[in-house]
């Protein structure tokens, strides 16, 4: 037999109420961005328009249509319209990304997996670093465990599709996810959100914004979200809910013009059951299925017609096709929990020390605890079930100097950045008896320094040279303490000789980026671009068989080739940005399951091309009507493997499907005295996708769409909606 299991994502029916407190100022363009086609309060009549963008993409305010290369931007607003709660949403909004909640093994609702343009990383262990870069006001978050956030007080989310190798802080090598929470307001006012829905689902958003003084203010924001699983196990817990308590603090200090500091904290606890997995079918002949009914017989009660064929069908003792309960239901009756805190703290700051140099500093201190569990078979036998713990610090400084020369036809962003983390993570794992728990783990430290700097040259009024530079160097350190007890000898060592002493790799890196933008009229600017982005290498964690050598695997590498034209056409109310590329993706570390073991390790499969094209478009016909649309395809193939590479040329990369769009309207209907009403309609689309490097039918989901509707109701004076 084969377990073929799947993991699902809940859909639930919702209402939401808004309120403000009191309604707060709006702030100026120049210091949030807005997002197209988004209601302007106040005006009455049009409600939609095509404004301005302004992006931080190249760590400064600019103009999305001025920005050389692949970015989506979204406020929170345009989240919240469409029932949006976290970032998994972009898996729904943003061509060529895709966005999962659960890593390999992990159990977890919140580890994730963000791939885009078919570069990511699957697994959440701290050898291996994301693919993609996930950073919250300019700190990078180094693990994926706890990072589905929530759209906490959010104002904008900015998707960087492509290696971002000069600019942003460590490891983006696919893509960067660039969060910007919202500052405290120096008017007393705030927010309040709560929500309803199936499941026993509530949700409650309440956010304050304070003023303590002419040049000093706060803003507090908390949260609480509780839902119910979806599908429950036979000993009657429901998986695949949600527990979460969190909450914000914000502090703004601008004493005059040339100074800023800003001053957050955020803390975020999660109870919860693991993710929900049920069994979709068992088929003859799989190792631990076969091995389980001939020596195990179901809980250890001698049954022998378990040993026929690999079990008998309908008996309960057995591991079999009895076990498939449906798309709800389980049979587990092992260990599920996903228990999270993290919290943090940062400091940003800047200065201006001249009408055209402004410095900046960004401190940062970050915690993880987190305890998962999963059962992995489907049925109450002890097969395969994995508790691990995890615990993870870590510290990041960044200083960029921002400088303007030559009546601002020359532009630069250069500094340094340093990054260091601690992490454990180990993980006990228990399969078929008689064999006794194995515990493998190991103690981790990470080490990040790097020096960059970016420039734009306006050649002309129209033709504008970019160029950019990134040097990169990795420390990284290792102390191993796999132990195992099979044979009823528990916490034996299996590492050995130089295996068992700290083990240290050093990675070091040019990464590099240029670009030429042409502004064919005020309104359509066209670009190419190169860059570069590098992933650095590790150790294997999930040491599961003796060794007196730690295995490691090497960096991966992209190089893109971009070229793109963003056009606005204002007479019509249409914006549209088309985007084509190549990727030479190299080295590529893969996770899967090396024969002879059971551990998911990383190792480096082989080389790929990955060529593809996106559009995204913006159409505000009316004043009150706003349609928007992308479309994304990838073509994604190995071009050679790597010696002992477990993938074949014929595999396709995970998590890459081919196609990726995306629709969705809404209308804005004046009732006068009344307030007023918009409905919306969003539908996304995605086509076949992999979920293991070596792929199975059994491991890939069929292309699918999804519909969402809402109408939201705003009142009169605009105070709730």
């Amino acid at each position: 037999m084969r377990v073929r299991s799947k993991l699902f994502a809940s859909g639930v029916a919702a209402i939401a109420l808004i309120g403000a407190v009191q309604p707060a100022h709006a702030q100026d363009s120049d210091d949030a961005s807005i997002q197209e086609g988004q209601p302007e309060a106040g005006e009455g009549g049009d409600r939609y328009s095509l404004n301005t963008i302004v992006v931080t993409a190249r760590r400064v305010s600019e103009s999305l249509q001025d920005t050389p290369i692949s970015v989506t931007a979204i406020t929170a607003e345009a989240l919240a319209d469409k029932g949006a709660s976290d970032l998994t949403s972009l898996d729904t909004s943003v061509p060529n990304v895709n966005f999962s909640t659960t890593g390999t093994s992990s159990g977890s609702s919140s580890a994730a997996v963000i791939f885009i343009r078919g570069v990511g990383q699957n697994d959440f262990i701290p050898t291996t670093e994301p693919g993609v870069g996930l950073y919250v006001d300019g700190v990078y978050y180094g693990r994926t465990v706890g990072s589905v956030l929530d759209l906490l007080d959010l104002e904008q989310v900015e998707v960087l599709r492509g290696p971002q190798g000069t600019l942003f802080g460590r490891n983006t090598i696919g893509g960067a996810i660039n969060l910007t929470t919202r500052k405290p307001d120096f008017d007393l006012g705030g927010k309040i959100r709560v929500l309803g829905g199936s499941d026993d689902r509530y949700e409650g958003f309440v956010s304050v914004d304070a003023p303590l003084g002419p040049t000093l203010a706060m803003g507090v924001a908390g949260m609480i979200k509780k839902r119910d699983g979806y599908v429950e196990r036979e000993d009657g817990v429901r998986q695949g809910g949600e527990d979460v308590l969190g909450g914000r603090f914000n502090l703004l200090w601008e004493p005059n013009d040339q100074f800023e500091a800003r001053l957050t904290a955020d803390y975020v606890r999660e109870r919860e059951e693991s993710a929900p997995e049920v069994l979709l079918n068992a088929i003859e002949g799989a190792a631990f299925p076969t091995f389980f009914n001939t020596n195990a017989f179901g809980n250890g009660a001698t049954d022998p017609t378990c040993a026929v064929n690999g079990g008998a069908v309908g008996n309960r003792n057995c591991y079999n096709d009895s076990w498939v309960l449906g798309p709800y239901s389980s049979g587990e009756t092992g260990p599920s929990n996903s228990e999270i805190d993290a919290w943090g703290v940062a400091l940003n700051m800047q200065v201006k020390l001249t009408d055209t140099v402004t410095l900046k500093s960004i401190s940062a201190y970050r915690e993880l605890d987190a305890n998962l569990a999963r059962s992995a078979d489907g049925s109450p036998f002890t097969i395969f079930q994995t508790q691990d713990e995890y615990v993870q610090n870590q510290f990041s400084e960044e200083l960029q100097l921002i400088a303007n020369a030559f009546e601002d036809r020359l532009s630069l962003v250069a500094g340094g950045y340093f990054f260091t983390e601690s992490a454990s993570n180990f993980a006990f794992v228990e399969f078929v008896p008689p064999t006794s728990p194995l515990r493998i783990g190991a103690d981790v430290e990470n080490e990040n320094f790097a020096l960059f700097g970016e420039a734009t040259l306006d050649v002309t009024d129209r033709l504008h040279l970019l160029g950019g530079v990134r040097y990169t160097k990795e420390i990284k350190r290792f102390q191993g303490t796999s132990l195992r007890g099979f044979g009823g000898t528990p916490n034996v060592s299996i590492l050995s000789g130089d295996a068992a002493l700290p083990q240290t790799l050093e990675f070091g890196k040019v990464t590099w980026r240029g670009s030429l933008s042409y502004d064919v009229t005020d309104d359509i600017t066209t670009y190419a671009t190169v860059s570069t982005g590098f992933k650095s290498g590790g150790f294997t964690l999930r040491l599961t068989n003796p060794n007196t050598i730690i295995p490691t695997f090497d960096p991966e590498t992209v190089t893109l080739y971009e070229i793109g034209a963003k056009t606005e056409f204002p007479a019509i109310g249409l914006r549209l940005n088309l985007s084509g590329f190549m990727s030479d993706y190299t080295d590529i570390q893969v996770d899967g399951v090396v024969p002879g073991a059971f551990g998911t390790v990383t190792f480096n499969g082989g080389d790929a091309e990955i060529n593809g094209v996106e559009a995204e478009l913006t159409w505000v016909p009316t004043g009150d009507l706003n349609i928007n649309a992308s479309f994304g395809y990838l073509d994604a193939k190995y071009t050679s493997l790597n010696a002992g590479s477990l993938v074949t040329l014929a595999d396709k990369l995970i998590r890459t499907p081919k196609y990726t769009a995306s629709a969705g309207a809404s209308y804005y209907f004046d009732l006068g005295d009344a307030g007023s009403i918009t409905p919306r309609v969003d539908w996304a689309y995605k086509s076949r996708i992999e979920f293991e490097p070596v792929n199975t039918a059994f491991t890939s989901q069929p292309g699918y769409s999804t519909v969402n509707v809402n109408i939201g109701y705003l009142s009169p004076n605009e105070d709730w909606r």
